[in-house]
């Protein structure tokens, strides 16, 4: 519990720095987004005696705009995640993944339209507490991309995660949805792009709350909301994103819980 506690205070002091720069006298200015992330998965087995399996995500993010509080008013961009998975050690997790992401324009909030192509590493460590779990995650990704002055750039970022799972009990004997849990986080990432991109190496601070439970041992689902302030590349603009997530995953092989700890509900 001391861990928990001082993963929250070092959080709480980043959410804290962060409104200060926000609110601070120009140069930092901030604008407010709605945004809706949906996403479909399938995890799959790939060879059980060395612990490796798969998964493929597909995902749509949409937007609004500064003047537009409508969420689903442009299509922000699509996008394909292909895994392999590996389980081999307690309680903890390596992924290793490609990205494909599909950006598209959007004039009202300054978005240029490109292929952002990114290759991802990731570990994701648990520990099981009596009525839930928490986890620690950190994900190094390269992402490759050309800006909107037709630059290639390659900027590698790094991100960390941590999050809580509590089981929510069930008194019915035949309940409507199996192994339900309300799950939160918080994440920073960090980049580190040239100077003549990006001079901060401050990207996004997010944090999400959702409900994830099973429809049935194969098939899970979760629904929830998701906040995160990301610095735009100019270093003065803050863009603040928020609105519905909803994810769905199908599992080869049956699970007795998913708590969809690897999500990746953005919409940077």
């Amino acid at each position: 519990m001391n861990t928990y506690k001082k993963c929250v205070l070092l959080f709480v002091s980043i959410i804290a720095k962060l409104c200060v720069l926000a609110q601070s006298p120009p140069p930092y200015t901030m604008g407010f987004i709605p945004a809706s992330i949906g996403e479909t998965d399938i995890s799959f087995p790939l060879y059980e005696k060395w612990h490796l399996s798969g998964q493929a995500d597909l995902q749509i993010v949409t937007q609004g705009a500064y003047t537009n509080k409508n969420p689903f008013a442009y299509v922000q961009r699509t996008v394909f995640r292909p895994w392999i998975v590996y389980s081999g050690f307690k309680n903890m997790k390596l992924w290793l993944g490609y990205a494909h992401n599909k950006k598209y324009e959007i004039k009202e909030a300054g978005n240029y339209e490109t292929l952002e192509q990114r290759l991802i590493i990731m570990g994701t460590y648990s520990q099981v507490m009596p009525k839930g779990s928490l986890f620690e995650q950190v994900r190094f990704e390269t992402k490759f991309f050309d800006d909107k002055n037709g630059v290639h750039q390659t900027v590698p970022r790094l991100r960390a995660r941590f999050g809580v799972n509590h089981f929510l009990g069930q008194r019915s004997t035949t309940p409507i949805f199996q192994a339900p849990n309300i799950s939160y986080y918080a994440e920073l990432m960090l980049k580190f792009a040239s100077k003549d991109y990006a001079k901060e190496n401050f990207d996004i601070f997010r944090m999400s709350v959702y409900y994830s439970a099973g429809v049935t041992k194969n098939l899970h689902f979760l629904a929830g909301i998701i906040a995160q302030m990301q610095l735009r590349t100019n270093g003065t603009q803050f863009d603040v994103y928020y609105g519905p997530i909803a994810s769905l995953r199908y599992s080869i092989k049956p699970k007795e819980r998913e708590t969809f700890d690897n999500v990746d509900g953005g919409a940077d």
